[in-house]
């Protein structure tokens, strides 16, 4: 990170082909087969995102980084998924060992 008040840190491009690009493929496969056991896989999956989004969203927003950033933060969460987490769990981590900055 270039500043101490970045408050987004986007995830590497491969994150969303193999992550994203892995979820959209599963469902596919998914929405085509009769198993029902594909479909639940897939379920479980967007039930995981999705859980993993709300909880990066609350992280960022009782973490301060701003309206924007905790948006973007819960979108590329839902896309990625732990990537994300780890990264915006990495950015706090920095911010907090950083301390208060002398204004």
């Amino acid at each position: 990170m270039s500043e101490m008040n970045d408050t987004f840190v986007p995830v590497a491009p491969m994150w969303w082909v193999t992550n994203f690009g892995g979820l959209v493929v599963n469902g596919v496969m998914a929405a085509r087969s009769p198993s029902k056991i594909k479909r639940g896989i897939f379920a479980a999956a967007v039930v995981t995102h999705v859980a993993e989004a709300l909880y990066a969203y609350r992280i960022a927003q009782n973490a301060g980084l701003g309206e924007e950033a905790t948006r973007k933060w819960g979108l590329q969460t839902l896309g990625v998924g732990f990537p994300s987490l780890i990264a915006l769990h990495g950015l706090l981590n920095e911010r907090e060992s950083a301390g208060p900055i002398a204004g």
